[in-house]
């Protein structure tokens, strides 16, 4: 033990983690839990230096299981020095995929924040969005205006409207006077003229630039413009399906289907036993696949109550080993890390209106305010971090007021819809026996407005960021219409585009387990920093 301890020495480690070292090696136990994520690494690199597999595979499990939005920058940073390179992958991936509850003080040096914001796979709904957040950050840590330009390189100049440049504007009022806001400024008058912003552009109004600004504007605009990078993010829908020739229903197997524009549908992965009736699907987040309710055989009253969480990234299954109350085709949606389950079916055939709040960390459940309407498969979302269904003639919003909660009215339908999904600043509403699509505002809107029309019956849709992609349902028995639709939202006159019609095809949609849309890529590591970037960020300390 003492030739041991020499060498831990000779490594300069602190002596209590020495000691935790020693006493781990004596009895072969210790608890993690208790530790701080300094101390942890700090462990891991005594482990890796003594070559303890055993610890250094809990340090590793640890380390992932505690991952989140306010530790994933510190936990990659343990993770490159312990090499634990898988975890180095996922928790950079948790933190690109979780900008939308991201907050600025997460982010510890404006190093980091230049490496995050410029991300090609940072999942953001805009580039507006980009901004803000790092402009809060420059803010909060009082950098300077110059440090906005930082800022201004990370974004995707291509995807951005005048609107979005119009409030930058207004947000930089305190610091009209600095580069960045004539930057902005400027963009903002060339956009008047043009309808985007580019390096042809810009050498199309020089004269007018040099009129109103000065050379070293215009010379931060085209190097903005010239290494403006491209976000790559992509989210796959993802739709179960059944193949319903030469087999009884109740034999086929309960599969995800991919669909892209290159490859079309592609089968992905068997998510259910194949005599599961009424079970349901949803995403967490955007790397894993919630599989949840369902009844083994049509009036068996033997119910799957267990939850089933496949990850994406590390293409694993795992059980909670719960048990919840029996019940099938109900409504689903996910908020944090919070699954509602709402009506559905339960034992004895009942229909219920009764709801589940699952928290999917602790594994433990709770009931919560019933719902108005006893319904079997309510259509049910999430928007902006609040709970949506929809009953026989209304859509609710449940709302949690401490001592109390209930089911809000929100805004009357006249007929029940089959599938909700949120789209922007919007609610979008279909049911499946009618072509109409449909869109509220929550607390701005008191009627829903008609949109726009489908060219076939609709099915389920999903929502891929930058457009909502619709499915067909199948009516009329085993050979079938089967078709893709794309509305992209950018206008009222916008009518939905019909990417693939699959005609004669025995694929259906099982339009009442669910559909999500998820990221089926782990990030990469390394993301290269603009030249633009750099040579603002050499008048920062490194830390």
């Amino acid at each position: 033990m003492a030739e041991i301890t020499l060498k831990i020495q000779d490594q300069v480690l602190d002596p209590n983690i020495m000691n935790i070292i020693v006493q781990y090696m004596q009895i072969g136990l210790i608890d993690l839990s208790e530790l701080d994520l300094p101390t942890i690494g700090d462990i891991a690199i005594a482990a890796n230096f003594l070559q303890i597999t055993e610890l250094l595979k809990q340090i590793e499990y640890t380390l992932d299981s505690q991952t989140c939005e306010s530790n994933f920058m510190e936990t990659m940073a343990i993770a490159e020095t312990s090499t634990f390179r898988k975890l180095e992958q996922y928790s950079a991936a948790f933190g690109l995929y979780a900008f939308r509850s991201m907050k600025p003080e997460y982010i510890p040096t404006i190093h980091k924040l230049a490496w995050y914001l410029s991300h090609p796979y940072l999942d953001c709904q805009s580039e507006l969005d980009v901004f803000k957040f790092g402009f809060q950050w420059v803010l909060k840590n009082e950098t300077g205006a110059d440090a906005i330009l930082i800022i201004l390189g990370c974004l995707d100049m291509k995807t951005m409207s005048s609107n979005d440049f119009e409030e930058m504007k207004v947000l930089m009022k305190d610091f009209e006077n600095s580069l960045a806001a004539k930057v902005i400024e400027c963009i903002c008058e060339l956009l008047k003229m043009e309808q985007e912003i580019s390096l042809e552009v810009l050498d199309m109004h020089k004269l007018d630039v040099l009129e109103k600004f000065n050379e070293r504007v215009l010379t931060e605009i085209k190097n903005i413009v010239k290494e403006s990078k491209t976000r790559l993010l992509k989210y796959t829908p993802l739709i179960p399906m059944w193949l319903l020739k030469d087999s009884k229903p109740e034999l086929l197997p309960h599969c995800m289907y991919t669909y892209t524009k290159d490859n079309g549908f592609e089968k992905w992965l068997e998510v259910a036993e194949k005599n599961l009736w009424g079970w349901n699907v949803v995403a967490w987040g955007l790397t894993k696949l919630v599989i949840v309710c369902g009844e083994y055989g049509r009036g068996t009253g033997t119910f799957m109550k267990d939850v089933k969480v496949y990850d994406v990234l590390r293409k694993e299954w795992t059980r909670h080993g719960v048990d919840l109350p029996p019940r099938r085709h109900s409504g689903v949606a996910v908020v944090g890390d919070s699954l509602y389950i709402v009506g559905g079916v339960g034992g004895f055939r009942v229909v219920m209106d009764t709801v589940i709040m699952y928290d999917l960390k602790q594994h433990s459940y709770r009931k919560i305010a019933k719902l108005p309407d006893a319904i079997q498969n309510p259509a049910v979302c999430s928007h902006e971090n609040r709970v949506y269904a929809a009953g026989q003639k209304n859509i609710y919003r449940y709302e949690d007021l401490g001592s109390t909660d209930t089911w809000k009215n929100i805004v009357g339908t006249e007929i029940r819809m089959s599938c909700l999904r949120s789209f922007k600043q919007y609610i979008y509403c279909m049911q499946g026996y009618f072509s109409h699509l449909y869109r509220f505002r929550p607390d701005f809107d008191q009627r829903l407005e008609l949109i726009t029309y489908f060219s076939n019956l609709p099915a389920t849709m999903c929502n891929l960021g930058d457009s909502l992609i619709v499915f067909t349902r199948t009516v009329c028995g085993q050979c079938d219409i089967l078709a893709v639709e794309e509305y992209r939202g950018q206008s009222k006159a916008e009518k939905p585009r019909v990417l693939a019609t699959l005609s004669k095809t025995s694929m259906r949609v099982n339009d009442v387990a669910g559909s999500c849309a998820l990221v089926m890529t782990v990030p990469p590591l390394k993301s290269q920093l603009s030249q633009y970037q750099e040579r603002y960020l050499t008048r920062y300390i490194t830390v």
